[in-house]
């Protein structure tokens, strides 16, 4: 009996130890998977933090118009992030344009930038306003302008088009500004006008025409334009013609209109300028001595004839 008691005392210990040791890899497991189970709910909500950026977008990022229009984007940002930002605007635009934000296109105060909320429901609006410069003459063509935002590494552009159309135009005035002159008939008389072109593009030719008055006895009245053409006229820019009027040499005195009119290549985007000149034609010397004449004539066979007849 006494040889078995040693034998169930191992018996007992190693029966321990398996226990323990079950007990410690069981708790071991556990913290593992305590371990897993915390790193996996850390990624998830890693996972479902929305990414931080801006989005700009416009529904209509071209606009078109000559070169002295004021050309106007409206542009929404949309901010998706975790907390309220202050976004900065920077614009590109072409050598001598003139670009700015403001919060809409009735208040024309410029603002450098905006704070943004991402929890907002409806995306924020400002609008670009930008000016050709018109004085320079640009060419006609599409211009670039890029609109920027950005706080800190979180930024957003979009490009506008600035799409510049030509506009053909020019103007007619007499050089002294006065629509009269005074003309003898059978004799030149001579009216010198400028003409200026006023569009933005240059113009290939401008030609000159007139509706004179009526002839008499088969004459008629003479217009001629020097030079007879100006065959191009950039923008900005003027020429000088000299008109120069001749009446016929029976045409009687009095007043006479002559209309002076233009036209051009390209046709201009407004309605043709003309000039109506008034012509006051008086008669010529030569005429009015010989008229003279013919009075001092009729007055002296009438003073002769009384005296015939008083003598009788």
């Amino acid at each position: 009996m006494n040889k078995f008691k040693p034998v169930c005392l191992m018996a007992c210990l190693i029966l321990c130890l398996i226990l323990f040791s079950g007990l410690i890899s069981q708790q071991a497991a556990m913290a593992k998977s305590e371990q897993v189970n915390g790193s996996s709910l850390i990624s998830s909500e890693q996972a479902s933090l929305p990414e931080e950026k801006i989005e700009l977008s416009t529904k209509y990022p071209a606009v078109s118009g000559p070169a002295d229009t004021v050309f106007k984007f409206e542009v929404e940002l949309n901010y998706v992030g975790e907390e309220t930002r202050y976004f900065e605007f920077s614009l590109e635009k072409p050598t001598d344009w003139l670009a700015q934000v403001q919060k809409s296109a009735y208040e024309e105060e410029q603002i450098p930038g905006l704070n943004l909320e991402p929890t907002q429901y409806t995306a924020e609006k400002v609008v670009v306003v930008v000016v050709a410069p018109f004085w320079l003459y640009p060419e006609p063509g599409e211009y670039t302008i890029k609109l920027e935002a950005a706080a800190e590494e979180i930024k957003g552009s979009i490009d506008l088009t600035a799409r510049i159309t030509a506009r053909y135009g020019f103007a007619v005035e007499t050089t002294t500004g006065r629509l009269n002159i005074k003309a003898t008939s059978g004799k030149e008389s001579h009216l010198p006008i400028t003409i200026t072109n006023t569009g933005t593009a240059t113009l290939d030719k401008v030609t000159f025409y007139s509706s004179k008055p009526s002839g008499i006895a088969g004459e008629e009245w003479s217009v001629t334009f020097k030079p007879d053409k100006i065959e191009s006229l950039s923008p900005g820019d003027s020429r000088e013609v000299e008109v120069t009027i001749k009446p016929p040499s029976k045409t009687i005195a009095g007043d006479y209109m002559t209309t002076l009119r233009f036209n051009s290549d390209p046709k201009p985007s407004t309605e043709l300028p003309k000039l109506e000149v008034r012509v006051a034609v008086g008669t010529s010397t030569k005429w009015g001595l010989i008229a003279v004449g013919i009075v001092v004539a009729v007055i002296a066979g009438l003073v002769v004839g009384f005296r015939q007849l008083g003598r009788r």
